[in-house]
Parts: structure tokens; sequence; C-alpha cells
């Protein structure tokens, strides 16, 4: 019998039809409980899939299953916000990393990246540029050929802020890469900075609206 290969986040992800931040957000809830590779990184069956979409039948004296609840479009908003920061400051990319359940920052979406980088980023750590800022909720300036972000061959120059919402935690960060011939002006940061600020507004938004979701779908679950 051949065993199903485990998917990665994104692959999940696209399985189940949500975002990656609700997914995150499910497995908090214990509606999801993925494995774990030797380095680190979660794998979901995808049995347990089956299970949390209501397409399979529940195994005896277990809850019934909860419906995954409508996705919270957090991608194409999130993309959508940072695309005029690219123009405005004629940048070669700019995107968010989002504060997940476990503590770590994952890549959220972009403008200016293409789509296999994005999925090689969702499966990969933050740089430290970006973990730093959202640790320090300060900006952090940095060099993306010696960091090779986005990518191992990156030029110019690279900044990022937190993403914070008046004095609650940081929700996240958010980064941009100039062009090689571009440096990063004290203008050009306060213009991430009050970006940053718009973009954070948004997600902290749309993580209630998930989190109010997955709180109906698990009310429904109980009440049928």
């Amino acid at each position: 019998m051949t065993v199903p290969r485990r998917l990665t986040v994104g692959e999940a992800a696209r399985a189940l039809g949500m975002c990656r931040t609700t997914l995150l957000a499910a497995e908090e809830a214990g509606l999801l409980v993925p494995s774990r590779t030797p380095g680190g990184h979660r794998r979901y069956d995808p049995a347990d899939l089956d299970r949390f979409l209501g397409r399979a039948h529940p195994v005896a004296a277990q809850p019934p299953p909860v419906p995954a609840p409508q996705a919270v479009h957090l991608v194409p908003a999130v993309r959508a916000a940072v695309r005029p920061l690219a123009r405005a400051l004629d940048a070669e990319s700019t995107g968010v990393y989002l504060a997940g359940p476990d503590a770590g920052l994952h890549f959220c979406a972009a403008f200016g990246v293409p789509r296999w980088l994005a999925e090689r980023l969702a499966d990969t750590p933050a740089p430290a540029a970006v973990a730093q800022a959202h640790r320090s909720r300060g900006h952090r300036v940095f060099d993306p050929a010696e960091a090779a972000f986005p990518e191992p061959r990156s030029t110019g120059h690279g900044a990022v802020v937190p993403l914070c919402v008046d004095d609650a935690e940081p929700v996240g960060a958010l980064f941009v890469i100039t062009r090689s011939d571009r440096g990063l002006l004290p203008a050009d940061l306060r213009t991430v900075e009050a970006f940053g600020s718009v973009v954070a507004a948004l997600v902290a938004a749309q993580l209630r609206v998930t989190d109010l979701e997955l709180r109906l779908a698990r009310i429904a679950a109980l009440s049928g």
C-alpha cells in the first residue's frame, strides 16, 4: 500500500482553499496537527485535511470534523497593499512576513516576487533582518546580496519595518528591496514606515475576521 505524500504548508493551504494564516490559526485551535520533518518544517497528512473539510467520516469516539471556514483573502489583500509601495520607491520587490502561532515569522505575500520564489520563501525561515526588525519593533536596513534575500542573486538595498498596531505586539514585518542603482534615503524609510502602519492595520483586521470564522466553525460543529 502506497503511503500518500505529506504536504507542505503551502500545498496544504492550497488544498484547503485557504491562506497560510488561516491554516496556522486552525492548527493553533487544535483542528489540525501536522507532523514535523527533522528540520522542523510542518507536513500535513492528506487524510487529516479531508477530515478537516468534512470529506471523510470521523473515527469512532472522536468529535465530528469541523468544516473549513471560508478563507480570508489575506494574501491578495496584502499583495495589493504593498504594490503601491513598490511603485512609489521604484523597488524591485516588497512583501510581508507574519507572526504565526508558533511565535515564528512566516512569508505571507509579496509584489515583485515570482511564484516559485514565494513558495521557497514560505518554506524557509525569515531572514535575520526581518526577525530583528520584528523583535526590536524598529526598522532595519540590510544588504540583499549579503543576506542572499529574497534570493542568492539579489542586489540593491533592503529595509524592513515591523507591522505594529498601537502598543500591541507586532503582527509581522514589511520588507522592501530597491533596485541596484537606488539607495534608501531617510524619506524612503519614512515612506516604508507609513505603508507599514497601513498594512499592519489591514492584517490585524483580517486576522480578527479569521479568528471569528474559526470560532463560528467550531460552534457550528458542536451544534451539529
